[in-house]
């Protein structure tokens, strides 16, 4: 029970993250990390900090002891595509302002999704 809220919290961090990275926002901070796109344009990885892949991994080892681990690797499969396409969406905006936002949005989910993944009981 104790780790279905769990993956129930993770899920919602992860629809918390794709609200606030890739909505537009006024702030000028830069962003913590760069962002680069394999030629094809489906392959998007966040550089310098925690990738989608490190979300899935953390999420994948926080639920190791749930029962059911086909609805836990769905779970933590669409956390890292959730961040993948933050990711996606924020390299797609216009140089500017509004795009190193949403960058760094996306990337201090991830930072903060790790976290709190790995230090959970």
């Amino acid at each position: 029970m104790k780790n279905y809220v769990l993956l129930s919290a993770c899920l919602a961090v992860m629809a918390a993250v794709l609200v606030a990275g890739c909505g537009g926002g006024g702030s000028t901070t830069s962003a913590a990390g760069s962002v680069s796109t394999s030629d094809s344009g489906t392959t998007t990885e966040l550089s310098g900090d925690a990738t989608p892949d490190d979300v899935y991994n953390a999420c994948i080892d926080a639920l190791k002891d749930v029962n059911d681990q086909q609805i836990v690797q769905q779970g933590c499969s669409q956390a890292r595509d959730a961040f993948q396409q933050c990711a996606t969406a924020a390299s797609n905006a216009p140089e500017g302002s509004a795009r190193d936002t949403a960058l760094k949005a996306c990337q201090d989910a991830a930072n903060q999704a790790v976290s709190q993944l790995q230090s959970s009981p």
